[in-house]
C-alpha cells in the first residue's frame, strides 16, 4: 500500500508541475497579430504611457470610441480599452508594458 501512494503522490506532483508550468506560458502568451489600426493605437499608447500624458490618454480613447469593427476587432479593442483603463488608474509604467508587448507581438524573428 505504502509503495503506490508514493507512485501516485508522484504522478500527483509531475501533473501539478506541469499544470503551473504549462498555466504560466499560456498567461504569458502575448497578443499575437493584430490589425494595422490596432498597432497604430499601440504606438499611440505605448508613447502616452512613457510621458504619462492624460491629454494624449483622453485622445486616444475618443480616437477608440470613434474607430469601427471594419477596422479594428473586438478582442483587440478590449485589449486597447483594457491598457488605457490600466494607464488612467496610474499604473503608466504596467500599461506602457503591456502596450510595448502588442507592438513587439508584430515583429516576426
Amino acid at each position: 500500500m505504502e509503495v503506490k501512494s508514493r507512485s501516485n503522490s508522484g504522478i500527483i506532483s509531475c501533473l501539478v508541475i506541469l499544470l503551473l508550468f504549462g498555466g504560466y506560458f499560456w498567461l504569458n502568451r502575448g497578443y499575437g497579430e493584430v490589425s494595422p489600426d490596432t498597432y497604430q493605437f499601440s504606438k499611440a499608447l505605448y508613447s502616452a504611457c512613457l510621458k504619462k500624458s492624460d491629454e494624449h490618454l483622453s485622445k486616444i480613447e475618443e480616437l477608440l470610441d470613434e474607430s469601427d469593427e471594419s477596422s479594428l476587432p473586438s478582442n483587440e479593442r478590449i485589449w486597447l480599452t483594457q491598457i488605457t483603463q490600466l494607464a488612467k488608474s496610474g499604473d503608466w509604467e504596467s500599461a506602457a508594458r503591456k502596450a510595448k508587448r502588442m507592438m513587439e507581438d508584430q515583429v516576426k524573428y
